[in-house]
C-alpha cells in the first residue's frame, strides 16, 4: 500500500548513508521474494520458539484492548531480532507505525539490548480519528507518553503535528523531528496517455477509509448533475480500492442517485502497487481525501499525494484551509482545487463545477517539491538521526554534506 512506502525507501537508502539494516516485517500479506535482509514473522521458526505461546497470550490480551494494536505480532518479531543479533549485534532500531505494535517491539528491544530508538510516527496515536473512542482516550494517552518517554528520537511526517506533540511533551522537544513523507525517486512514476473514451475519470487510488468518506463531494456532484450543470455522461467517479463499510456508503441518497445516473464505479478489491500506479497515470483527474483532528489542522498527509503530483494532472482535495495537504499541493506546481470541510454547499458546487473544467494535460512538478520530497534524501536525515545517537560526538562523520 501506499504508507507502507515509507519502509520500504528507508530500508532501501539508509545504506547509501552508512546505516546497513536488517528488517523485520509482517508476513500478514505473504513474503517479498526478491526482499534482501528481510525476516517475515510469524513463520514456522517463530511459532515452534516460546514466541508461539506468549504470541497467544498476547492475543488474549489484545482482546480487551480498545482498538487492534497487533500485539500477538510482538513476540515473533522479538524472537527474529534475536535471532539475527545472534550473528550480528546492531546499535540502533527504527520503529515505522501504525500499527503501535511496531513500537512496543522496539521498546522491548530498547530494554533488552539497549538500542537507540528512533520511533516513526506515519499517523499519531492521540487525535488519530481512526481511534474515536472518547472512553478510550486515557489509554491512548498513556501509550503515547509511554514512546515518547523512552524513545531517543521522534519522527512525525507533517509539522502540524510535531507542533501539537511538542506542546504536550515539552520535555520531549529536543527529541521530535520532522520528516515529511516523499517518494522514491526510482519509481519514475509518470503521466501515461489517456485511453480513448468519451468521459473525463475522477479517480480516487487507495483504501476509502469510513473517515474519508467524501460526503460533501457526492452531495455536490448530485446537486450539479440534478441541475443540469455538469451532464452525467461528462463523467466518472472511479474508486479504485477497498471502501470500508461499503454497504452503507452505497445506500447515501446522493450515491445512490449517482449510481442509477451511471457517474460512479467502485472496484472494492485492493489492487497490487502496479495497477493502481496505472489508474493514476490514466485518469483525467485525481481525488484526494484528507482527515482533520478535532481542532481542524491537519494531522497528517495521505501518502499518495506525492503519487498523485508526480503524475502532474488535477488534483481535488476535501481537506481544511492551510493544512499540509494544501501547502504542499499550493508548492507542487500542479493544477488543484481544494474544498475545505467548512465549505458552504454553494461554494463547494462552484470549486467542482470549476475544477472539472481544468485542462487535463499533465504539468511537470515544481523543483522545490522534488527537493523537499525526495525520499532518498529524506532517508538521509533519518540516517543522520541514527548516527548522531550511536556515534559519540567526535566520531560523528559530516554526514550533513551529503543531504
Amino acid at each position: 500500500t501506499s504508507g507502507v512506502q515509507r519502509a520500504v525507501r528507508l530500508a532501501k537508502y539508509l545504506p547509501e548513508y552508512g546505516v546497513n539494516t536488517r528488517v523485520i516485517a509482517s508476513s500478514h500479506s505473504g513474503e517479498l521474494p526478491d526482499a534482501v535482509n528481510v525476516s517475515h514473522v510469524p513463520n514456522g521458526l517463530t511459532w515452534n520458539s516460546h514466541a508461539g505461546p506468549m504470541s497467544r497470550l498476547a492475543q488474549a490480551v489484545q482482546r480487551v484492548l480498545p482498538y487492534n494494536e497487533q500485539l500477538p505480532w510482538v513476540p515473533h518479531a522479538m524472537e527474529a531480532a534475536r535471532a539475527l543479533m545472534s550473528t550480528r549485534a546492531a546499535a540502533a532500531v527504527i520503529s515505522t507505525s501504525p500499527p503501535v505494535a511496531t513500537h512496543l517491539a522496539a521498546l522491548r528491544l530498547k530494554q533488552r539490548y539497549g538500542l537507540k530508538w528512533i520511533a516513526d510516527f506515519r499517523d499519531p496515536i492521540l487525535g488519530n480519528p481512526g481511534r474515536p473512542r472518547r472512553w478510550a482516550l486515557p489509554y491512548d494517552r498513556a501509550l503515547e507518553r509511554l514512546i515518547f518517554r523512552n524513545a531517543d528520537a521522534i519522527i512525525s511526517v507533517t509539522d502540524a503535528m510535531a507542533e501539537e506533540w511538542k506542546r504536550r511533551f515539552p520535555s520531549c522537544a529536543h527529541k521530535i523531528h520532522v520528516i515529511w513523507n516523499g517518494f522514491d525517486p526510482a519509481d519514475a512514476l509518470a503521466p501515461a496517455p489517456l485511453p480513448p473514451r468519451n468521459y473525463r475519470v475522477l479517480a480516487h487510488v487507495g483504501v476509502l477509509y469510513s473517515q474519508r468518506h467524501p460526503a460533501a463531494l457526492l452531495a455536490s456532484l448530485d446537486r450539479l448533475v440534478t441541475a443540469g450543470t455538469i451532464d452525467p455522461r461528462s463523467f466518472r467517479l472511479r474508486f479504485v480500492g477497498p471502501i470500508q463499510e461499503q454497504e452503507q456508503f452505497a445506500r447515501r441518497p446522493a450515491v445512490s442517485s449517482l449510481i442509477q445516473r451511471g457517474c460512479i464505479e467502485m472496484a472494492g478489491v485492493l489492487v497490487p502497487r502496479p495497477d493502481a500506479n496505472h489508474e493514476i497515470a490514466t485518469a483525467d483527474f485525481l481525488l484526494l481525501l484528507d482527515i482533520v483532528n478535532l481542532s481542524n489542522v491537519g494531522y497528517t498527509v495521505p501518502a499518495k499525494i506525492f503519487d498523485y503530483i508526480l503524475v502532474g494532472r488535477p488534483i481535488l482535495a476535501v481537506t481544511d484551509q492551510n493544512s499540509p495537504v494544501e501547502r504542499i499541493l499550493q508548492d507542487s506546481g500542479i493544477r488543484h482545487q481544494c474544498v475545505y470541510h467548512q465549505d458552504p454547499d454553494s461554494e463547494i458546487d462552484k470549486k467542482i463545477s470549476e475544477f472539472l473544467n481544468l485542462p487535463t494535460e499533465p504539468l511537470s512538478p515544481s523543483h522545490s517539491f522534488l527537493e523537499h520530497f525526495d525520499g532518498r534524501r529524506q532517508a538521509g536525515k533519518i540516517a543522520e538521526i541514527v548516527i548522531r545517537l550511536v556515534t559519540p560526538l567526535p566520531e560523528r562523520p559530516a554526514l550533513g554534506k551529503l543531504i
